[in-house]
């Protein structure tokens, strides 16, 4: 009995020790990192709340080992072959697609956002500019993805299906990609990522293929060269293998799901492009596709998965302005798409069309979005954002003056 006390006081002791030995080791690495969220949190004038919850981003982001941590707790869910992870943040479907869902038991009230819509539509002042809604598919695909029993399911497709509905009624005209996916010639386990809410590049390059087809059939646009454009074997198609660790597969581990591949399409032809944004002051990439459209440095870091977001590899990903000048069809479209990261890789794509596209993310954005419009000349006005996006964060257009 005093054998077994002792063996139980020295792993205690053991046990303590190794706290306050990781303690001080996050303590040594995390403190100047600390310091300096402090500072900013402090400089921009966050409340209480907002400065409670940067710090403890800060801590949870920056702690020692959090991979490794991360990576062992999916392989433990992985073996009790569980569906979902810390209290269903991420679900895996009967594929082994991970997902962000939630509980509810109706879809989310979209009338206000089909309102800002109608007063967007009211506000462009160019009535030759016509404004569409295109919307991306949904991870969860109707009649072919599959929960476990107990699994929730957000209803997001039904949210997109009313928020649609309200845009007829509004005289708004919509493109639906989930419309043409059925005779699109997809694997449909292949139209997402595996670890990532992203379409794949492949889909994309789909979409904008249909995008273009909608134009001539319904506006009657003539696209030079469009054959010729949607043809993938016009396209170099390169395929980075087993590395692509997307944002739920950074939340649940590299082992909880099998990674993913990512491929970079871009042109065999020649290409001239003018690239500006909001990330690259008094600065513009040019080139052909590759060199002003594509970010190499992304590409150059396949073997960091949990510090590379590989779908960011077109354009740099999200940013609150980006303007793609297509100097080889001055005679194309001009157009302009508000929008979420599902458009960035549609916008590259799209670019081969037009003269120029302009791209405004209302999460970034800080101007008025209707008086930038009416400040150019567009052909047409996208607005773009997935059934998961609909919400009032990315709807800070159209409110009533």
């Amino acid at each position: 009995m005093t054998e077994l006390i002792s063996k139980k006081r020295v792993t205690a002791v053991l046990f303590l020790l190794f706290i306050f030995l990781y303690a001080g080791i996050n303590a040594k690495k995390e403190l100047p990192i600390l310091k300096e969220t402090l500072e900013t949190s402090i400089e921009e004038g966050d409340d209480p709340a907002e400065l409670i919850a940067s710090v403890d981003t800060s801590i949870n982001e920056n702690v020692k080992y959090r991979y490794n941590f991360i990576d062992a707790y999916g392989l433990i869910q992985k073996f009790l072959d569980k569906n979902e992870e810390n209290d269903f943040e991420v679900v895996k479907d009967t594929e082994g697609k991970l997902h962000y869902t939630y509980f509810t038991e109706k879809p989310n009230d979209t009338k206000d956002l089909s309102a800002r819509m109608k007063n967007l539509q009211g506000a462009i002042r160019d009535k030759d500019c016509r404004l569409l809604y295109v919307m991306p598919p949904d991870k969860y695909i109707k009649g072919h993805t599959e929960y476990a029993k107990g699994i929730p399911y957000n209803m997001s497709n039904e949210t997109a299906d009313q928020f649609l509905d309200q845009l007829t009624d509004a005289g708004i005209d919509s493109v639906d990609f989930r419309d043409y996916l059925a005779d699109s010639g997809l694997d449909m386990s292949n139209v997402f990522f595996n670890t990532d809410h992203h379409w794949k590049i492949e889909t994309a390059f789909w979409a904008t293929n249909v995008f273009f087809e909608q134009l001539k059939e319904r506006y009657g646009e003539e696209i030079t060269n469009e054959d010729f454009y949607e043809d993938i074997d016009n396209y170099n198609v390169l395929t980075y293998k087993n590395c692509f660790l997307g944002s739920q597969g950074r939340k649940a581990g590299r082992y909880y799901t099998k990674a993913d591949d990512f491929t970079l399409i871009y042109p065999k032809f020649e290409t001239d492009y003018v690239l500006d944004s909001s990330i690259m002051s008094d600065m513009s990439l040019t080139g052909r596709f590759e060199e002003a459209l594509v970010a190499a440095p992304v590409l150059h870091n396949t073997a960091t998965p949990y510090d590379t977001d590989l779908y960011m590899a077109y354009m740099y990903g999200n940013q609150a302005y980006a303007h793609i000048e297509n100097t080889e069809n001055p005679d194309g479209l001009d157009i302009c798409i508000i929008k979420d990261s599902y458009a960035v890789p549609f916008a590259a794509f799209a670019s081969l069309r037009c003269h120029n596209v302009t791209l405004i993310d209302p999460r970034y954005y800080e101007e008025n979005i209707e008086d930038f419009i009416n400040s150019e000349k567009f052909d047409y006005v996208l607005v773009m954002f997935s059934p998961d996006d609909l919400a009032e964060e990315f709807f800070t257009f159209g409110e009533k003056r």
